[in-house]
């Protein structure tokens, strides 16, 4: 009695398909795009960082990385390759994000329409919230944690410590209080304000942190 056993069939995944290819190439375009768009700021000097620094800092890691993973995607074997599905929903709502963000945070005219300044304090929020959304398995509680606490830190790290430009407020508020305040007190409060939010709304949905007993 012979018996015959048959190997599965292993689908080739041409390279242009692949998961890696495909996500060091868009890596390494977004570096581009973010290069090319910081390309009219001051970079700064070593002791002086610009607000040019910061961005093409990222640029340049983001470009490494992303050639890695481009090339990795390229030599790897055809048992390791996974295929790209094209996720249309959760795309979507990160685009929505990003689109969000560049109309709104600086404002301006483009032409069939214009768009007010509304700053990092609405935007940074509402931009964490909609991307965050993209993933279902995202806890809304959480998810709303989280808007306030990312928006506090990027306000500490690029405006406070980095000295990154980037409105704050909406222009209507952002001009008076900064002449009667100033912007680096109007940052630290907002950041302050922001991580209080987040703190208080961690606890109120759950409870406070278990403390370890030594």
């Amino acid at each position: 009695m012979t018996s015959h056993h048959t190997k599965p069939q292993q689908t080739v995944v041409p390279r242009f398909e692949r998961v890696d290819v495909i996500g060091g190439a868009l890596m390494v375009f977004i570096a581009a795009l973010i290069w090319f768009g910081a390309s009219a700021l001051d970079g700064g000097t070593l002791v002086r960082i610009g607000s040019g620094a910061l961005p093409r800092g990222l640029a340049v890691l983001l470009f490494v990385a992303g050639a890695a993973v481009l090339v990795q995607g390229l030599l790897q074997g055809n048992d390791r390759a996974e295929r790209v599905y094209l996720a249309v929903r959760p795309s979507a709502i990160v685009l929505a994000a990003i689109v969000l963000f560049g109309l709104f945070i600086r404002g301006g005219n483009f032409g069939l329409f214009s768009t007010p300044q509304l700053g990092l304090i609405i935007v940074g929020p509402l931009t964490v919230f909609i991307a965050g959304s993209a993933t279902p398995e995202m806890d809304l509680k959480s998810l709303i944690v989280l808007s306030f606490g990312l928006t506090a830190a990027m306000l500490l790290i690029f405006m406070d410590l980095l000295s990154v430009t980037i409105p704050v407020f909406p222009k209507f508020i952002q001009d008076p209080l900064t002449f009667a305040i100033g912007i680096d007190a109007l940052v630290r409060i907002a950041y302050v304000a922001y991580a209080a939010i987040a703190a208080v709304l961690y606890v109120f949905f759950f409870g406070l942190p278990e403390m370890r007993r030594g």
